[in-house]
């Protein structure tokens, strides 16, 4: 079977909407502050300075990033690529819980509690894929005939 249409394949599912732009809707304005400077953020040329600089994080990995909380919001919403923009706020958010947010505790606004909320969302998207009205069903419903 098509690998593009493994990626993009999904059942129409509410739910799975639901789950995809509660989590697109929440991450687009964390990756907005990181690549705009938005909503108080530092921008991409501050986060990238604070995230290699201060965190030790390579320069990809932390490019990677500021994409997966930008981009990646914004494909949830959409449904496009969702497996893929949910493994990449999956990712983003484990290592912020582990690096800077763990030593807190678990209750916010600095510990972990809200990214436990976030493990929540984006696991059942990476594994089920994107639900209805997304275009990743769109797109896989044409690759399929």
């Amino acid at each position: 079977m098509n690998l593009l249409y493994r990626l993009l394949a999904t059942k129409k599912d509410i739910t799975l909407t639901i789950i995809r732009v509660t989590l697109g809707i929440v991450m687009l304005p964390h990756g907005a502050q990181k690549l705009f400077g938005s909503f108080g953020g530092y921008g991409f040329e501050g986060t990238m300075g604070f995230m290699t600089g201060q965190l030790g994080i390579p320069s990809l990995f932390a490019f990677l990033a500021i994409i997966a909380e930008s981009f990646g919001a914004l494909g949830l919403i959409l449904g496009l690529f969702t497996r893929v923009a949910a493994f990449g706020v999956f990712a983003t958010m484990l290592v912020a819980a582990a690096l800077v947010h763990l030593p807190n505790g678990f209750f916010a606004p600095t510990g972990i509690e809200y990214f436990i909320l976030t493990f929540g969302l984006a696991i059942p998207l990476i594994i089920k894929g994107a639900g209805s009205f997304s275009l990743d069903d769109l797109v896989s419903s044409k690759l399929e005939k």
